[in-house]
């Protein structure tokens, strides 16, 4: 077993591992904006309350949990349904970790859009100002 076979074996992952694999960093980064937006709603809450400018909702968590809940599950099972998919289609050709990386940024983008949604705030309003 040459070094190039070694190397092969050991990096030889299937789509749909890749996929997994690069979902860890996208639902890492779905926790720590769940994570910032509890803390920032808190810190706005509390601001609000302490100079009587206005009123803001307390913060509810269980809504920030079921957030991240459909932002994690949309991206996991995402990830996996396009992985299996794009190995029907011309992508299967192509190199795995850029596939999975495409796959990665996709759902990425529809569990943030989907945790926004759910914590009521309209992912399209952040798109608008660009």
């Amino acid at each position: 077993m040459g070094a190039e076979e070694s190397a092969e074996g050991r990096w030889g992952l299937s789509l749909p591992w890749w996929s997994l694999a690069i979902g860890v960093l996208t639902t890492a980064f779905l926790v720590g904006l769940a994570f910032a937006l509890l803390v920032m709603h808190a810190l706005t809450y509390g601001f609000t309350s302490v100079a009587g400018l206005g009123s803001v909702d307390e913060p509810d968590v269980d809504r920030y949990e079921l957030a991240l809940a459909v932002g994690i599950g949309t991206n996991v099972f995402g990830a996996l349904g396009l992985s299996r998919l794009a190995l029907r289609t011309r992508a299967a050709a192509w190199p795995r970790v850029l596939t999975a990386l495409l796959i990665a940024v996709v759902t990425g983008a529809l569990a943030t859009a989907g945790m926004l949604a759910v914590l009521g705030i309209d992912p399209l309003l952040l798109v608008d100002g660009l």
